[in-house]
């Protein structure tokens, strides 16, 4: 398999690979919908898109995918994910406030 390859994340074919860093510009484009400009909503939904495809993953597909990911300025630890969903409730809340 090529380097930054890796198994897809669905059911596929024995050989199949998919680029680590098309999900992860996938993951980006997803998330830049509806977001509104926030950063926060933003980021907590490509990191909850990465989490979601990490643990489809097998062992070595993961290593490399995480290896990917924090090239491109993601941590998908658990610290980085949580730090990334409160910044996000916090936005949340802050446009309901405005929105009153």
């Amino acid at each position: 398999m090529k380097p930054g390859f890796i198994s897809p994340p669905w059911a596929h074919t024995r050989g199949d690979s998919v680029s680590a860093l098309n999900l992860i510009n996938r993951a980006e484009k997803n998330a830049a919908c509806g977001c509104g400009l926030h950063y926060e909503i933003y980021h907590y939904r490509v990191l909850d898109e990465l989490q979601n495809v990490l643990t489809k993953l097998s062992g070595d597909d993961a290593a490399i995918f995480l290896e990917i990911a924090a090239s491109q300025g993601f941590r998908l630890d658990a610290s980085a994910f949580n730090d990334a969903h409160q910044a996000y409730c916090v936005t949340l809340s802050e446009i309901r406030k405005e929105q009153e």
